[in-house]
């Protein structure tokens, strides 16, 4: 299949021209625009890389409100808001409901592809298995790579089909690191872990271990390129150069941490040391066009100019950084060779846009929504088409969501 007269984002950050074939699910030759037989004029289109959603927990969207105005340690406490998570909690954790928690996943993961998130690191919010997940994305078209907690990990069929928690600050005990080593060795996974999200996490680890949460990881042979970080907002510049050093990747969410805690992550340093940058939701959010909005504003901290990220770097972070963090090279970019998870947008719905220079990138962020996204292919397949999804009844899946919010949270259904 051969897409012509795409105006597509390249690995170097700019728009090219270019007839793009698809054979098997990946990218493979590209050449001059209007070179070749026509299968999908894009003329009218733009053409970036699958957007991925580096950090989300799949479900939260049920207690989505219930956590402002609350410290983290006291969420599912003995407050009204606490006593109503503690409530759709236990409902999510039920096995008896197993069925329709996969419901609000596969309508969270939709909302998420409308806006081409073709990858999704979800870690959930219930106690079921990381299939649940999975299977949640295969059914929508999307790519879920889930969380493993606990001993998931040990009883997964797949267990290069997830991530690996390690334990956050408070409960990051000696046993929970011995775990750690234990299935590093075991599995050689991809480790994911909330780190040093907020002042209090970071205090707690000081005082159990006399060091950051970096400096932990680095010393029991944790911290490395298989290593994602989410947040951060509380990292030094010590642990940031270890980082670095490491090859670890930080899942920047920065809508979430300002919301939750009013944290300004120090995003301007990570750039700056080259570490390895993607974009996340977290939680209760599925509006990844924000985040990335979010993301370029914070950037804009830097004091020097010509340091500053562009638009096109942010969009890279939004897909290449994200899969790069996730070991995933054949994601995040159109070139050959590359996994076919392209996002085709509406460029009349952009708004002006100049040639020279060109401000393409910077009318795809700022006017960048779900509204715009109009085609979405992942491995090759049209999972979203003229705005409607190829593998699920949109209709079915969202009225499905509303009756289960609904009954959740004692409302009536949209």
């Amino acid at each position: 299949m051969w897409l012509t007269r795409a105006r597509y984002l390249g690995p170097d950050g700019t728009f090219v021209e270019a007839d793009i074939e698809i054979e098997d699910g990946v990218i493979g030759r590209i050449e001059p625009a209007g070179s070749r037989p026509s299968d999908v004029d894009c003329t009218g289109l733009v053409v970036l890389p699958g957007l991925v959603n580096g950090h989300f927990h799949s479900q939260s969207t049920a207690v989505r409100g219930l956590e402002f105005g609350y410290e983290i340690f006291d969420w599912f406490g003995d407050s009204p808001a606490g006593r109503a998570q503690q409530r759709v909690g236990a409902w999510m954790d039920d096995p008896a409901n197993a069925d329709r928690v996969a419901a609000v996943i596969r309508y969270e993961y939709l909302t998420l592809l409308r806006q081409g998130v073709t990858m999704v690191a979800d870690c959930g919010f219930g106690e079921h298995s990381p299939r649940l997940l999975a299977d949640a994305g295969t059914a929508v078209g999307i790519r879920s790579l889930p969380q493993a907690y606990d001993d998931w990990i040990e009883k997964v069929a797949d267990p290069a089909g997830c991530t690996v928690n390690i334990e956050s600050e408070e409960d990051l005990t000696a046993e929970a690191v011995a775990l750690a080593e234990r299935y590093r060795d075991e599995y050689q996974p991809i480790f994911a872990l909330h780190c040093l999200e907020t002042v209090r996490r970071r205090e707690l680890v000081l005082e159990r271990w006399g060091a950051s949460t970096i400096e932990v990881l680095r010393q029991h042979g944790l911290l490395g390129p298989r290593t994602v970080l989410f947040h951060g907002c509380e990292m030094d510049a010590a642990d940031v150069a270890l980082v670095a050093e490491a090859g670890a990747a930080v899942m920047h969410c920065p809508v979430s941490n300002l919301a939750l805690h009013g944290r300004i992550p120090p995003a301007v340093e990570w750039r700056r040391a080259g570490v390895t940058l993607g974009l996340g939701t977290d939680w209760g959010d599925t509006d990844m066009w924000g985040t990335m909005r979010a993301a370029w504003l914070l950037q804009q901290r830097e004091p020097d100019r010509s340091r500053r990220a562009s638009p096109a770097d942010v969009l890279r972070m939004a897909g290449r950084g994200g899969a790069l963090g996730y070991s995933r090279d054949d994601l995040g970019e159109i070139a050959p060779g590359r996994a076919a998870d392209l996002v085709l947008l509406d460029a009349d719905r952009l708004g002006p846009v100049h040639r020279d220079p060109d401000t393409l990138a910077w009318s795809v962020l700022t006017d960048g929504c779900a509204a715009l996204v109009r085609h979405v292919l992942v491995g090759g397949e049209w999972v979203l088409r003229d705005g409607t999804p190829t593998r699920v009844d949109a209709a079915a899946v969202t009225a499905e969501y509303r009756r289960i919010v609904a009954e959740l949270t004692g409302s009536t259904p949209a």
